[in-house]
C-alpha cells in the first residue's frame, strides 16, 4: 500500500554516528532495539526468550531497501552488523547540520500512560507525563522536515499535537518504541549503495498477554517516504534476519510462502554444549514474518563462504533482495540452491516444495534419504518487490517475530510456530491496521491510497462479487487454520466467484496488478 506526501530535497547533515539503544520488555521477551537500526544485539545476542533466562533466539535484524531510478542507476541502504559503518542515520532528512544528534532517541510509551491521561488530562492535579508531552508528533518545519511524523489521536480537533488539550500518542500494543531514521544523511559505507534519500518511521510493540501467540511475539512498524526526487522502479523491501538459536553455529533455516514468514531452527536435537544462551534440549524456533506484504522472496546465505557469503556491496545486497546468489546466479531448486546445472528456479530457500515427493528443506537437501545439511550459522532476507516506490510517496510494513518453544523435539518447535504464525496474522487482520498503515490524524502532508476493493454480498452463501479500482491479478480463501481453500486469477477489475465453501468465516487476500494487496474477511452461511 502507498500513500503520497511533498517531499522535499535534502541537505547535508552532521552525520554523527547513532549510538542509543532501549529495550522492549512488556512480555515474555526481551528486545533490544537500537536507534542505528541494527537490533537485537551489542556484543552479545540480546533478543532474549524468555526474559530473564539469559537464553536468545534472534541475533540481529535490519530493514534493507533497494530499486532503481529512472537512468536505472542502483539506489541501495541496508545494514547487518555496523562492522564497517553506516547506511542509516536518526532522524527525518533535515537541513539542520545537528538533526540526527537531536533525534538520536526513542520514545517509549505505555497503554496504561495513554489510558490514564485520557480519564485525567483536564484535572487540573493531573501531571501529564513526559512520555506524552515529548511525543514527537511534528518535524521543525524551520529546518524543511516533515511537519507529521509520530502518530496521535487528536482530541482538540487541532492540526497541532496538543496534549494538554486531551491529545495522546496513537500507539499499538501495551508498551510502543518510536524512533526515526534517514539513508540520506551521507555516504552508505556499509552497502557502498547509492542513497535512496528516505527517511523511516518506526515503532516496535509488544502485548502483555496471556495469549501464547501474543506473548512470545514482537511487533515492528515501518513507514518508508521517499523524500526524492526519483520515482524508483524495480524496489525491494527487505527484512534480514541473523537466526541464533542459542548457540548459533548448529542451525538451519526455512521458510512459508503461505504465511508470509522465515524462520530459524535447530539443526540438532541438543542446542550447543552447555552454553549459558544455548536452550540444550528441545531447542525453540524463531520466526520473522511480513504481516501487511507479501513475501515475493526468501534467501538465505552463511557466514562463511564465497558467492553464498555475506554480501559486500550493493549489487550484492540487491541480489539476494531478487533471491540471487552473489554472482547474479538465481536461487535453484534443491541441495544448497546454488547449482549452476540446475534450471528449475525458484524464489523461496528452503520452502518445503517438493523433490521427488519429498520437501526441500535442510533435513532432506537432495530428495529422498539424502543426507542433512550440516548446521552453521545461517543468515536470511525475506523481501516484497518488485514495487514502485514514486516520489513523494512511500510504503508501510508490519512485521511480527514470533517464537515457539516445544518440549517433543527441535521439529516440533518448528510446527508449533507456523500455529502460532497464523494466530498472529489473524489477530493483526482484525486490529484493521493493514488498512490504516501506521495512521496518522489532521495529516495534509500525505493521504492514504486504498485500492477500493469491494466484495459483495457479505455475508453470502458462497457466491461473491468482487469489484476493484485495480486489475485483480488473484484472488484467494484461507480458513481459521491458514490453509488456502479457493484461489482464481481473474485479471479484471470485477469478477464473480462461487466458491462451494461450507458455512464458516474465511480471510481473503487480492493480489493487485500493481503488486499491491488488499486483505480482509467473508463471511458464508
Amino acid at each position: 500500500m502507498l500513500f503520497a506526501f511533498c517531499f522535499l530535497p535534502c541537505s547535508a547533515q552532521s552525520c554523527l554516528e547513532p549510538n542509543k539503544s532501549t529495550e522492549l520488555a512488556a512480555n515474555n521477551i526481551r528486545a533490544l532495539f537500537k536507534t542505528n537500526g541494527t537490533h537485537f544485539f551489542k556484543e552479545n545476542a540480546e533478543f532474549e526468550v524468555p526474559k530473564g533466562s539469559g537464553k536468545t533466539s534472534l541475533f540481529a535484524a535490519s530493514l534493507w531497501l533497494g530499486g532503481l531510478d529512472e537512468q536505472d542507476n542502483l539506489h541501495l541502504a541496508a545494514m547487518m552488523y555496523r562492522q564497517v559503518g553506516n547506511d542509516f542515520w536518526t532522524g527525518p532528512i533535515s537541513d539542520d547540520n545537528d538533526a540526527a544528534t537531536y533525534y538520536d532517541k526513542f520514545w517509549s510509551v505505555s497503554k496504561e500512560e495513554i489510558e490514564n491521561h485520557k480519564l485525567n488530562y483536564n484535572n487540573p492535579e493531573y501531571l501529564i507525563p513526559s512520555s506524552i508531552t515529548n511525543w514527537p508528533a511534528h518535524g521543525r518545519t524551520e529546518y524543511g522536515e516533515s511537519y507529521h511524523l509520530a502518530p496521535y489521536v487528536s482530541v482538540s480537533g487541532n492540526e497541532h499535537y496538543a496534549p494538554e488539550l486531551g491529545d495522546y500518542p496513537l500507539i499499538r500494543g501495551d508498551q510502543a518504541i518510536f524512533w526515526i531514521n534517514n539513508d540520506a544523511c551521507g555516504a552508505h559505507v556499509e552497502s557502498k549503495g547509492i542513497p535512496l534519500d528516505v527517511e523511516i518511521l518506526s515503532m516496535a510493540y509488544a502485548y502483555n498477554s496471556s495469549d501464547e501467540a501474543l506473548k512470545n511475539t514482537i511487533f515492528i512498524s515501518y513507514v518508508l517516504r521517499n523524500k526524492s526526487k526519483n520515482n524508483y522502479k524495480d524496489f525491494y523491501i527487505g527484512f534480514f534476519s541473523d537466526f541464533d538459536i542459542g548457540y548459533g553455529y548448529d542451525d538451519y533455516i526455512g521458510c512459508d510462502t503461505l504465511l508470509n514468514l522465515c524462520y530459524g531452527y535447530n539443526g540438532k536435537e541438543i542446542d550447543g554444549s552447555g552454553q549459558p544462551h544455548a536452550y540444550g534440549a528441545n531447542p525453540p524456533a524463531q520466526g520473522a514474518m511480513f504481516l501487511n506484504q507479501k513475501m515475493n522472496a526468501f534467501m538465505y546465505f552463511n557466514n562463511s563462504g564465497n558467492v553464498t557469503g555475506n554480501p559486500t556491496n550493493a549489487l550484492e545486497y540487491y541480489n539476494y533482495l531478487q533471491a540471487k546468489w552473489k554472482d547474479g546466479m538465481h536461487l535453484t531448486l534443491g541441495k544448497t540452491g546454488h547449482n549452476p546445472e540446475s534450471v528449475e528456479y525458484t524464489n523461496f530457500a528452503f520452502s518445503g516444495a517438493l523433490i521427488n515427493g519429498v520437501p526441500w528443506c535442510e533435513d532432506t537437501p537432495n530428495g529422498p534419504g539424502s543426507t542433512p545439511n550440516t548446521p552453521d550459522d545461517r543468515r536470511g532476507v525475506m523481501s516484497a518487490g518488485p514495487l514502485t516506490l514514486p516520489a513523494g510517496e512511500g510504503i508501510c510494513l508490519d512485521v511480527a517475530l514470533p517464537f515457539a518453544r516445544d518440549y517433543e523435539g527441535r521439529l516440533s518447535s518448528v510446527t508449533l510456530l507456523l500455529k502460532r504464525t497464523q494466530e498472529i496474522q489473524q489477530f493483526y487482520n482484525n486490529q484493521n491496521y493493514a488498512n490504516n498503515c501506521f495512521a496518522t490524524v489532521g495529516i495534509k502532508e500525505h493521504t492514504i491510497h486504498n485500492a477500493k476493493l469491494l466484495i459483495y454480498p457479505n455475508p453470502s452463501n458462497g457466491q461473491f462479487t468482487i469489484t476493484c479500482e485495480k486489475v485483480i491479478e488473484s484472488i484467494e480463501l484461507y480458513d481459521v487454520l491458514g490453509r488456502k481453500v479457493f484461489t482464481d486469477t481473474p485479471k479484471a477489475q470485477s469478477t464473480q466467484i462461487s466458491t462451494g465453501l461450507s458455512k464458516g468465516l474465511y480471510m481473503y487476500r487480492a493480489m493487485l496488478q500493481d503488486n499491491t494487496t488488499c486483505s480482509g474477511k467473508i463471511l458464508v452461511q
